[in-house]
């Protein structure tokens, strides 16, 4: 008997795990980051980040190479995002969550960037 009822519960495991399969995922939602360098003018952008456009422009070309990420899956972030993100940091010295919502990413995110 005991046997007869462990089939059962195997059945009933695999026609879970079936509906489970079948079910449509949730599609993934990115928000859209805004492009800093071309929504502010050259005062307001300064006031935000303390550097001027042509100054962040030389910044980048400098650690480009050290910064970009390997991959862009997942909509990894560009290295002037990653660089604007560290600027922004350390231009206001606010917390991670807020440069985070500033850039459009996790604060998770936001630390790993300012870190490199």
């Amino acid at each position: 008997m005991d046997q007869l009822f462990d089939v059962s519960s195997d059945d009933e495991d695999i026609i879970d795990y079936v509906e489970h399969i079948e079910r449509p995922r949730k599609a993934r939602r990115y928000q859209e980051r805004k492009n800093h360098i071309n929504y502010w003018d050259d005062e307001e952008f300064y006031n935000r980040f303390r550097f001027t456009k042509p100054s962040v422009h030389l910044i980048l070309e400098k650690i480009e190479d050290g910064i970009k990420s390997t991959t862009n899956w997942n909509h990894a972030l560009l290295p002037m995002e990653m660089l604007l993100l560290t600027l922004r940091f350390f231009a206001c010295g606010s917390m991670l969550i807020v440069v985070g919502d500033f850039a459009g990413v996790h604060k998770s995110t936001a630390s790993k960037v300012i870190l490199k």
